[in-house]
């Protein structure tokens, strides 16, 4: 045997037991809870993109329909991260709830709908004084309404009829029944009352700007040790956003397929400017809705907010990309955008 078939046959051999060997490690299994909505794409495309599994990550996606579920979920130790509004947790944080903010998922998105021959008499939240209002229990958009009414002077225990339902669909159909004058939603359920005939009167981004929507949580008792797990949880994210910004065709091809709706629709609901995708915890942001929250009443607690805010994880992954992509605009500007709001 010459002396290059020799070394050919030992490079192939070596070769073929690094892929054994490579096959046998397996990634760490992530179970994370979500809301059908638009607002949640990085995780539809992290998921379909293969990003998850770029990051040895093999990431089950569990869907509630909504957040007081996911959270219980949450607090039970059955996920191990979840997205469900910015009310929830924050509420059970005030409560003494074990659990943390790791990163951001979405921004706004919120709607108030009603019946087209009421629409015209709603210009502003205090329009309905007197009015039977559906929410979703937990919803971001409840604690949006509520501190906007109290805001505008209204009572919302007293001057108003808040019934609180389980998901989107019942809120349209309870809004299109007569059962309540208006109702609260979030995407891309607005475009499915405005399929049903009904009218989209106002934006949570009107009411309460640059407010934060869904966070990404986790418990202390999941967090504990799996540090590098997270960090890489949140570089998939990272880089789905960036995907989100930078390849619109695809990422509202995989959006359409999660929730089950039209692509011209999905690209209206999703890049309308309604919606925001930052993966940035946003600590200023998480301050500025507990102040709003516990002026809303809806919560009595003296704890400070940004302590149960880890920033470190989503440090750690950007400052990996930006050393694997140091001429990225995209990744510059989130470390900009971070600096400020951390």
């Amino acid at each position: 045997m010459t002396q290059i078939k020799l070394y050919t046959r030992i490079a192939t051999a070596f070769l073929f037991v690094l892929a054994c060997v490579s096959s046998t490690i397996a990634a760490d299994k992530l179970s994370i809870g979500y809301l059908s909505s638009t607002g949640h794409a990085k995780f539809y495309i992290a998921k379909d993109a293969g990003i998850f599994e770029k990051n040895g990550l093999d990431v089950t996606l569990v869907e509630f329909s909504n957040s007081g579920d996911g959270i219980a979920a949450v607090r039970a130790g059955k996920l191990d991260a979840g997205a469900f509004g910015s009310l929830a947790p924050l509420i059970h944080i005030s409560q003494g709830a074990d659990i943390r903010v790791i990163g951001g998922i979405m921004g706004g998105d919120q709607a108030v709908i009603t019946r087209k021959e009421n629409a015209g008499s709603v210009k502003k939240l205090s329009d309905l004084k007197g009015k039977k209002i559906a929410t979703i229990r937990l919803g971001t958009a409840d604690a949006i309404v509520r501190g906007g009414l109290k805001k505008e002077g209204i009572d919302w225990r007293k001057e108003v009829s808040i019934v609180e339902l389980k998901n989107p669909p019942a809120v349209i159909e309870a809004v299109k029944n007569g059962s309540v004058y208006a109702g609260v939603t979030w995407g891309p359920h607005d475009l499915r009352a405005e399929e049903a005939g009904l009218s989209v009167v106002l934006r949570s981004k009107d009411i309460n700007p640059g407010h934060i929507c869904c966070r990404l949580i986790a418990s202390l008792r999941k967090l504990e040790g799996r540090d590098d797990i997270y960090k890489r949880l949140i570089k998939s994210l990272l880089e789905a956003e960036e995907v989100v910004q930078n390849d619109h065709k695809r990422s509202v091809e995989i959006i359409a397929k999660w929730i089950k709706l039209d692509t011209a629709l999905v690209n209206k609901a999703f890049y309308s400017g309604y919606v925001t995708q930052d993966t940035d915890p946003n600590v200023k942001g998480v301050e500025f809705f507990w102040d709003f929250l516990k002026d809303a009443e809806f919560i009595k607690s003296d704890k400070k907010v940004s302590e149960y805010v880890i920033t470190d994880y989503y440090r750690n992954a950007l400052t990996e990309i930006r050393k694997q992509k140091p001429k990225s605009e995209f990744y510059a500007q989130a470390e900009k955008i971070f600096k400020s709001r951390n």
